[in-house]
């Protein structure tokens, strides 16, 4: 360690014990999760909120959060209800106490944000405790090969707590990373592992293999959401994850389409399915307007819809005596149909996936105007999922609810 230039090198054989350490003793549940096809989806909080009808954008408002919280109710590709936005409309030296806060009262699923400050992290941990839920921090570099002092203080707090770290470094091809693809995945491979071996040697963790790398678009500086790179990171994700005997993330399933059209679906769709093919059990977050634009509800709907798609492809079909049906395909013979068989009602729900809000109709019924356009139907879904979201019951009692209010009540004092 050198002190005064504040550069930690980590010994080769030190780092090579601690990733065969990691290795096997992960071994069980790497084989178990990598049996796994089934994919869900999560929320990374955003600064904008943006209505895809009026194709607006504005800095989120507290109670954007909680219809978001009264949406992701209906939405069962979302195991987790974070909030969608961070909120301009409180101080923001605890909007993410405020968040934690309206989660706890308003999600009846488990969820979290962004934690901003060591002081506001150490109102989060009391509240997570007084919540009986496990407390987690994004520890999070910044690319190249360096962390801010603050995030380190919170890593450490959070494990001195008890509390679980999550990776991310998010390396950008030819900004913060080299240009070539494989450059980057060295750099962000480099930083990976580090974080890896800091989370181990904290609190005994194993970390899972999160690479949220990107590329910058050469013509307007933005980071990527969409290229094709998104699709062959995630399959070296997908192997270096293998390697490391640990659960692979890539930020895949995303977009750069600000609407969504058919760029947004093709980057969506074939990224996520080359990163999950690969062997990943994790993409990037749903419901995001371009490359961190915004949050769209209807899109969070649309996100919903399409990885119910995806699952239905990869629980595969089943293949016996009774779903091959040699004997209706002998009753009904030569030229018949098998509309009104018993072997029909028996497997049309398993065998037939029937959307929510995408489109099966024909061209005559749509023109005829008794179909609405795929965002219509979107903007329907969540306005029906919604209603009378302003008025919703707390989801815990009113003792524990009086208590979260004490504790963000003692944080404003101390803070603001």
């Amino acid at each position: 360690m050198d002190y005064e230039k504040e550069i930690l090198r980590i010994p080769e054989n030190a780092m090579v014990t601690v990733l065969d350490t990691i290795k096997k003793r992960n071994q069980q549940s790497f084989e178990t999760e990598s049996l796994k096809n089934d994919i869900q989806a999560h929320i990374s909080t955003q600064v904008f909120y943006t209505d895809y009808n009026t194709k607006t954008s504005r800095y989120g408002i507290r109670k954007d959060n909680l219809k978001g919280f009264a949406l992701l109710e209906h939405l069962e590709n979302f195991p987790y209800s974070s909030p969608v936005v961070v909120p301009s409309d409180v101080p923001d030296q605890i909007s993410d106490l405020i968040n934690y806060q309206d989660i706890y009262k308003y999600s009846s699923k488990p969820g979290g944000t962004y934690v901003l400050t060591p002081l506001s992290a150490k109102y989060i941990l009391e509240l997570n405790k007084l919540m009986g839920k496990e407390s987690n921090y994004l520890l999070e570099t910044i690319t190249p090969l360096s962390f801010k002092k603050d995030t380190l203080e919170m890593a450490l707090l959070f494990a001195k707590n008890g509390g679980s770290l999550s990776l991310g470094p998010m390396g950008m091809s030819a900004a913060t990373s080299p240009a070539s693809i494989a450059g980057t995945l060295t750099l962000e491979n480099a930083e990976i592992i580090a974080s890896m071996f800091i989370a181990f040697a904290l609190n005994g963790q194993i970390s899972n293999y999160s690479a949220p790398v990107h590329s910058m678009d050469l013509k307007t500086t933005l980071c990527s959401f969409g290229s094709p790179n998104q699709a062959l990171f995630g399959i070296a994700v997908g192997q270096m994850s293998r390697f490391y005997g640990v659960t692979g993330m890539s930020n895949a399933g995303l977009t750069d389409a600000l609407m969504p059209d058919f760029q947004a679906g093709i980057e969506k769709g074939l990224t996520a399915a080359f990163n999950f093919l690969s062997g990943t059990r994790s993409m990037g977050a749903q419901g995001i307007v371009g490359a961190d634009q915004g949050i769209s509800l209807e899109q969070l709907a649309l996100d919903n819809e399409w990885i119910n798609y995806y699952n239905y492809i990869t629980k595969g079909f089943e293949v016996s005596e009774d779903s091959i049906g040699l004997d209706v395909i002998r009753e009904v013979g030569i030229r018949g149909n098998f509309l009104s068989e018993e072997h029909t009602l028996d497997w049309m729900h398993e065998s037939y996936l029937q959307p929510g809000i995408f489109l099966r109709d024909n061209w005559t019924n749509w023109t005829g105007g008794s179909q609405k356009e795929l965002l219509e139907r979107a903007h329907d879904l969540v306005e029906t999922a919604t209603d009378g979201y302003l008025n919703r019951e707390p989801v815990i009692s009113e003792s524990l609810c009086e208590e979260i209010d004490r504790i963000i009540a003692d944080a404003r004092e101390e803070i603001l």
